[in-house]
């Protein structure tokens, strides 16, 4: 079982030395240096690591996790710098699930994290646990939205649904701008990353340590994390197939829900990218050349075969009032339309300009009570993805009928 780890540890060498430990068997660790930071990322973790804190922190850490519903169920280990009783018994006092003393085997180590693991999993019926163990196909999900014309809302539409995912899982879910030429979710999120996908497949290490990975993202307030695209259209070549392949891997790896803006370019990156997604949600405007456009790349890649993900086809009324009925769009796609974004130019234009999604800017407003909408059908109630109820009706690449 791998597992997502989070290692409070002041001191850098110790933190090393640890987190080399902890990551031998393959779980992946990310390292914080204060007790705030470890509060702050703690949700979507397996497993809490407390090296050599003393007991009234670790009393203070747990009761700030316990309390919070994204946090109440992760274990915690405490790393003990010494053999003494008294130290243990405090540790314990303080809420520790589990101890371990300096110097510790290996083996027990490791031993002692699958029991901690497994006595969570069995107390809790499994699911709070499974959920956050790494690689598990069955929580851990890639939506990725995509579309043939450009100007659709494909970024609009990732960035709302990737803030509306952290609300429930704060620090577990990643956003990543595949938009190679173009890629403006830094922009929509109001962020200016000093790294992005360049820096990150130039790293082979990180293309293939979790731990190192999430180094690459960028932090937004909202909890959700950023992996940006590369800071100029020349750069985009140097991202190949298998670099994406690569990404998502991992992306997997360190998060729990992964939401992609491909952009509107088709080329072997994304079917790639197709290849690993879950879901893919197509936006389309109510006007002729985009719904031939959605056609067009349905007709292309049917001719190459099926991909295993659910489609949703998403109207967008951001800048227009219903020009054709529902029907024509329909019958135009050969598709069913799953859900709709209302016609309100002001408060997209407004979110876009100030780098603030709309569920943020303006929570209480017809578009983001459509986001909701459009989450909990990508999402489902306990954030994990389900197909519409339509998608068993469809055959074919992108779930078009027959």
């Amino acid at each position: 079982m791998q597992l997502s780890i989070l290692l409070l540890a002041a001191d850098r060498i110790a933190a090393d030395a640890l987190s080399v430990a902890l990551a031998r068997p393959g779980h992946g660790v990310t390292v914080v240096a204060l007790p705030e930071e470890l509060i702050r990322q703690a949700a979507g973790y397996s497993l809490v690591v407390l090296d050599e804190v003393l007991a009234p922190t670790v009393a203070a850490i747990i009761t700030e996790l316990r309390g919070a519903p994204a946090t109440a169920t992760v274990p915690v280990l405490a790393v003990a710098g010494s053999d003494s009783l008294d130290d243990r018994i405090a540790l314990l006092e303080a809420g520790a699930d589990d101890i371990i003393t300096k110097p510790f085997d290996q083996v027990e180590l490791e031993a002692r994290i699958e029991a901690l693991s497994l006595r969570f999993q069995r107390s809790r019926g499994g699911t709070a646990r499974q959920a956050a163990s790494i690689g598990d196909a069955q929580s851990r999900r890639v939506v990725t939205v995509f579309s043939p014309k450009g100007g659709v809302g494909t970024t609009t539409v990732a960035t709302n649904l990737a803030l509306l995912a952290a609300e429930r899982h704060p620090n577990a879910v990643l956003i990543i701008d595949f938009d190679l030429a173009f890629g403006q979710v830094a922009s929509h999120l109001n962020l200016q990353p000093k790294q992005s996908l360049l820096e990150l497949i130039r790293d082979d290490s990180a293309l293939h340590e979790a731990e190192l990975f999430r180094t690459y993202a960028v932090h937004h307030a909202s909890g959700v994390h950023l992996l940006a695209a590369p800071p100029t259209p020349g750069f985009a070549a140097s991202v190949t197939g298998e670099h994406v392949d690569l990404v998502i891997a991992r992306a997997l790896e360190a998060y729990q829900i992964v939401v992609v803006d491909a952009g509107a370019t088709l080329d072997e990156r994304m079917l790639a990218l197709f290849s690993r997604s879950d879901i893919v949600i197509v936006p389309v405007l109510p006007e002729i050349p985009a719904l031939n456009a959605v056609h067009l790349l349905l007709d292309q890649l049917s001719e190459t075969g099926a991909m295993g993900a659910s489609t949703m086809f998403v109207l967008n009324n951001t800048f227009a009032r219903e020009l054709l009925r529902r029907s024509d769009i329909d019958n135009a796609l050969g598709a069913q339309i799953t859900a709709d974004l209302p016609y309100d130019p002001f408060v997209y234009l407004k979110a876009a300009n100030e780098g603030v999604p709309v569920v943020r800017s303006a929570p209480k407003s017809a578009p983001a009570e459509h986001f909701r909408k459009l989450a909990s059908l990508v999402f489902g109630g306990a954030g994990t993805a389900v197909a519409t109820p339509a998608a068993k009706e469809r055959k074919g690449l992108f779930g078009r009928r027959g």
